[in-house]
């Protein structure tokens, strides 16, 4: 049997749970936004090495995924998921701390990638238990879809912080990279503390009495993670997230190079992500009537119409610049929450049908093709190095014509293909949001 809450969630408790989701995306945005600038411009590393060295980092990281998911499914804890949390805190907060406030004397492709990599192994930990324990906490699907749009709802306050920190430090302090990336990193240290320690004194846990948490084996897990629907789940994932990264990675550049706003850069991301949670109201409707799958074709289908309009907001300034963050920011939390619940429902499904655990491996490989999505996103800065653009150089019409065609490109076809893939899923009616 499984350890599902047939009752539902309190308020209470879903809120205790959703808190935990604050810090995390906040980690891999403020990661995604700010690092390349600060280390290329800041610690004077080339484009071309600091995007290598993020590409390595995802690699690298994304190897790590499935056996944090295995050691989720079977370590020997009285309860699943609180332990994880106790074990990812210390590592956040040293890795965090490694990666934004660097010794200037060991800044270099080694320690980038050093500490890149440690932080994304403590949101690795933090981000596949926090998954997998939605999906322990809801039988329902409907109801576990809703509980994974709050979660993104958090998510988004938690985006919506570490850019709103670092707009702050730009309006008092200037526009300096540097002092924008160290703000948002102080928002990560502070909030990964506090949200612990209100998600694990708050969220209920189940024990280990349940026999199928100690079944799964590569001969059980193999039909899970080689099921169609979940093949293509995951390809849709890597694609998705890739658009997404590279959409991020070249922000600040786009921001200073094609709308001539670089002070408006973090002002436009706290825009995009108090705009978000309005966006998310309606793609939870939009769940609860067309199911997670169409709604999440949807999402895509909207975002690569608001991709299209970048050649053209980009002729019109800072006007412009927020016009595509509010529009960017209303597609935001709909491709996130919508695979999630998905996954969640495919686990569930075989967990009911076979009485073993998959959960942990199912969201362990759910973020390795994100991360692997990542490393192919943050790869667009090296055809725009490739390109003639270089951001400690004068950019000339030539490199703005690069970073629009990459810039519009990149994330584009990402969102076509990963609109495919999610058509191509063949749901069970019950296994529907």
């Amino acid at each position: 049997m499984t350890d599902v809450n047939k009752a539902g969630l309190s308020f209470g408790q879903i809120m205790a749970y959703c808190i935990y989701g604050v810090p995390l995306i906040a980690t891999t945005a403020a990661v995604s936004s700010f690092v390349p600038p600060l280390y290329s411009q800041g610690f004077g590393m080339s484009l071309a090495v600091v995007a290598t060295a993020l590409v390595a980092i995802r690699l690298l990281d994304a190897v790590c995924d499935p056996f944090i998911g295995l050691a989720i499914d079977h370590a020997p804890f009285r309860q699943k998921h609180r332990p994880w949390l106790l074990i990812a805190l210390p590592l956040y907060l040293a890795a965090v701390g490694l990666l934004f406030f660097p010794p200037q004397s060991l800044v270099g492709p080694a320690y980038l990638i050093a500490a890149g990599g440690l932080v994304y192994v403590a949101f690795t930990i933090g981000m596949v238990v926090h998954q997998a324990w939605a999906a322990s906490l809801e039988s329902d699907p409907k109801r576990l879809s809703r509980l994974f749009g709050f979660r993104e709802i958090g998510v988004i306050f938690g985006i919506l912080g570490v850019f709103a920190v670092a707009a702050l430090a730009s309006h008092f302090y200037g526009s300096d990279v540097s002092l924008q990336a160290r703000a948002a990193a102080f928002f990560i240290l502070g909030s990964i503390t506090l949200c612990t320690i209100i998600t694990y004194s708050f969220t209920p846990d189940s024990g280990k009495a349940d026999a199928a948490h100690h079944g799964a084996s590569w001969a059980v897990l193999r039909p899970f993670l080689l099921d169609r629907n979940f093949v293509l789940l995951s390809l849709a994932v890597l694609i998705y997230n890739a658009g997404w990264t590279a959409t991020g990675a070249m922000g600040f550049f786009v921001a200073q190079h094609l709308y001539h706003a670089p002070s408006y850069f973090a002002v436009g991301l706290v825009l995009t992500f108090i705009i978000a949670p309005f966006g998310m109201i309606g793609w939870m409707k939009l769940a609860a009537r067309w199911g997670d799958r169409n709604t999440l074709r949807a999402a895509c289908l909207y975002l690569v119409a608001v991709v299209t309009l970048l050649p053209l907001t980009s002729r019109h300034g800072v006007v412009g610049l927020l016009t595509m963050q509010v529009l960017m920011g209303l597609g935001f939390g709909a491709g996130p929450y919508l695979v999630r619940s998905i996954t969640g429902v495919l686990a569930n499904a075989y967990i009911a049908r076979t009485g073993c655990e998959v959960r942990g491996a199912a969201y362990a490989m759910t973020n390795f093709f994100d991360k692997l999505g990542s490393g192919l996103g943050a790869s667009a800065l090296l055809p725009l190095a490739w390109l003639g653009f270089d951001p400690k150089l004068a950019v000339d019409a030539q490199a703005q014509r690069a970073l629009l065609g990459v810039a519009t490109v990149a994330p584009l076809v990402s969102f076509v293909v990963a609109t495919l893939l999610i058509g191509a899923l063949r749901l069970k009616a019950q296994d529907q949001a």
